[in-house]
C-alpha cells in the first residue's frame, strides 16, 4: 500500500488517500483494529513521507466515524452503502479537524498538493481562512468517497479469505 500514498503525494490533484486501510480493518476487525491502523499508518507516513503528526487524529477520528457509522446502520450491514455513508460522515469530521488543525499550526498554509485548489479559491473570494477550508471541504469529500469505494472492495477480500 505504500504507492498509493506515493500516488497521492505526487499528483496535483488534493487527495490524501490515507484512510482506505483505516476503512477496510475497522470495518473487519472493530474500532480498536481501525485506531491501532490508524496509528500505524500515521506513524509510516511520518517516517517515509514527512507527514504531520498531529493529523493523526483525523485519522483516529476517521476510525471512530467508520465504527459509529457502522453500528449506526441497519442490522449493522457493512454494504456498499454504508461505506458511503462512512466516507461522508469522515469527510465532514476530518474537513473540521483538519482544518482546526492546519488554522492553529500553520496559520492556513496547505500542503503543495492543495495549494491549487486554494488558490483558485481565493482568487474568486479572497479570503484565505474561507480558501482553506472550502478546498479541504471538497478535497476530504473527494478523498474520503474515493477511499471509501477502494476500501469496501478491500473489505470484500478480506471477507473471503
Amino acid at each position: 500500500m505504500f504507492y498509493v500514498p506515493f500516488f497521492a503525494r505526487n499528483s496535483f490533484i488534493p487527495l490524501y488517500l490515507d484512510s482506505i486501510m483505516t476503512f477496510a480493518v475497522t470495518a473487519a476487525c472493530g474500532l480498536w483494529g481501525g485506531i491501532l491502523c490508524a496509528l500505524l499508518s500515521n506513524i509510516v507516513l511520518w517516517i517515509f513521507y514527512n507527514t504531520a503528526l498531529p493529523f493523526t487524529v483525523c485519522h483516529v477520528l476517521t476510525a471512530i466515524t467508520v465504527c459509529l457509522t457502522i453500528r449506526c446502520s441497519k442490522n449493522h450491514e457493512l454494504t456498499f452503502e454504508v461505506f458511503l455513508w462512512a466516507g461522508l460522515w469522515t469527510a465532514l469530521v476530518n474537513t473540521i479537524s483538519g482544518n482546526i488543525i492546519i488554522s492553529l499550526l500553520t496559520s492556513s498554509s496547505t500542503s503543495p498538493n492543495a495549494d491549487n485548489s486554494v488558490q483558485c479559491i481565493f482568487l474568486a473570494i479572497p479570503n484565505l481562512n474561507f480558501a482553506v477550508y472550502f478546498s479541504g471541504l471538497i478535497s476530504n469529500l473527494t478523498d474520503k468517497m474515493i477511499s471509501a469505494a477502494l476500501s469496501y472492495v478491500m473489505f470484500k477480500g478480506i471477507r473471503i479469505k
